[in-house]
């Protein structure tokens, strides 16, 4: 049988779109589940997938090293979710079985449901362990934590959000009540009202605002204020320092309150007060001259004797301040006072007063002083 040129050029095109379509559908494959890396099975055990699958992409530090070969719901209500990572990330995944999650110590991976963007496909994703960590033993479960995708935060955030309107709702029924709203329109013209005085000067605030002198003594007012609170600050200090130093020092005062020394003086004002009743009671009931004097006629004469003296002391200061009889003449009269004070010139300046008073003085000079034997 003959072929002809068309039939080996249709054969030939047809042989090559099956090497090109197979080799891009080998690529594909292998790029996107790592088909011929070998690769090490782990599990993790959550509550909710959210809808995850059996070919699901596994990510370890964003990255795509696996897939989701098994999602099984357990007895207990749980999902047990199975999958393949390639050996070449499995150093990644490192901790320690129970190791809380979240506490203070370094934490190991954690799995956590999540999705590609806001409407893709869901994912499981493992975080890297610390370094100080073991690679983990596939036997055993890895731990997980709640939430870690966008849907999860979307759905998150729409909670807030309910949350948010219905807090909104509540705060925004009052205005419905028509009382309400004219007790508001009610304030609002109060409020316009007031500023109204306030930008005209009128009232108290009004001044504060307009008048620059009630505004300068209020500033005044202010400074000594603080003035006064810097002194009260001060007087503070100074009192601690006077109360550390009496209980540091061995003062006065350090005796008084921590010492014998207060103990003593307190037993001793006690007993002077103790005697002083005494001697009060003594003096009130007993019978001696104090008694008699306050109690007594005695006491009565006393009284009579000194009203008499300060009545007869009274008549003297008058006679005196009216300038009557001798001391009243020298007080009131200064024609004594200048005739005494002409006398005592007189005498001065007379020769034979001096003269006398001379000798006198050179006699007493010349007498032998008289020896005076115990």
């Amino acid at each position: 049988m003959r072929t002809t040129a068309g039939t080996r050029l249709r054969v030939g095109i047809f042989v090559l779109v099956a090497l090109v379509i197979g080799a891009s559908v080998a690529f594909a494959i292998g790029a996107q589940e790592n088909v011929f890396a070998p690769k090490t099975t782990y599990h993790a055990i959550f509550e909710n997938v959210g809808g995850l699958q059996k070919g699901n992409t596994v990510r370890v530090a964003g990255v795509n090293v696996g897939s989701v070969t098994d999602v099984i719901i357990a007895e207990s209500g749980k999902i047990e979710v199975y999958f393949r990572i390639i050996d070449d990330a499995t150093h990644l995944i490192r901790g320690e079985p129970g190791v809380a999650v979240g506490s203070e110590e370094p934490q190991g991976s954690v799995a956590s449901i999540g999705s590609k963007g806001l409407l893709g496909d869901r994912l499981v994703e493992i975080s890297v362990g610390a370094d100080e960590y073991p690679e983990w033993d596939p036997d055993e479960p890895i731990p997980v934590s709640v939430g870690g995708g966008i849907m999860d935060m979307a759905e998150r955030t729409l909670e807030e959000v309910e949350g948010t309107a219905h807090n909104l709702r509540l705060a925004t029924d009052p205005f419905a009540d028509q009382e309400f709203s004219n007790d508001l329109k009610e304030t609002a013209r109060n409020l316009a009202k007031t500023s109204g005085l306030i930008a005209s000067g009128d009232g108290t605030i009004g001044r504060l605002v307009h008048d620059e002198e009630l505004g300068r003594d209020v500033k005044a007012a202010v400074k000594e204020l603080r003035a006064a609170g810097k002194q009260v600050a001060a007087l503070g200090k100074n009192l601690n320092k006077i109360t550390e130093d009496i209980q540091t020092n061995e003062g006065t005062a350090h005796a008084l309150l921590y010492g014998t020394e207060g103990t003593d003086a307190i037993r001793n004002i006690r007993d002077t007060f103790a005697q002083l009743n005494s001697i009060l009671t003594e003096v009130r009931e007993g019978d001696g001259a104090v008694n008699e004097l306050i109690y007594g006629e005695l006491g009565d004469s006393f009284m009579t004797n000194l009203q008499n003296a300060s009545e007869d002391i009274a008549f003297l200061t008058k006679e005196m301040r009216e300038g009557k009889g001798t001391i009243g003449a020298l007080l009131r009269d200064p024609s004594v006072y200048e005739d005494i004070k002409r006398l005592i010139g007189d005498l001065q300046r007379n020769d034979i007063l001096r003269a006398l008073v001379r000798y006198s003085i050179r006699r007493d000079d010349a007498r032998e002083p008289v020896e005076v034997s115990e």
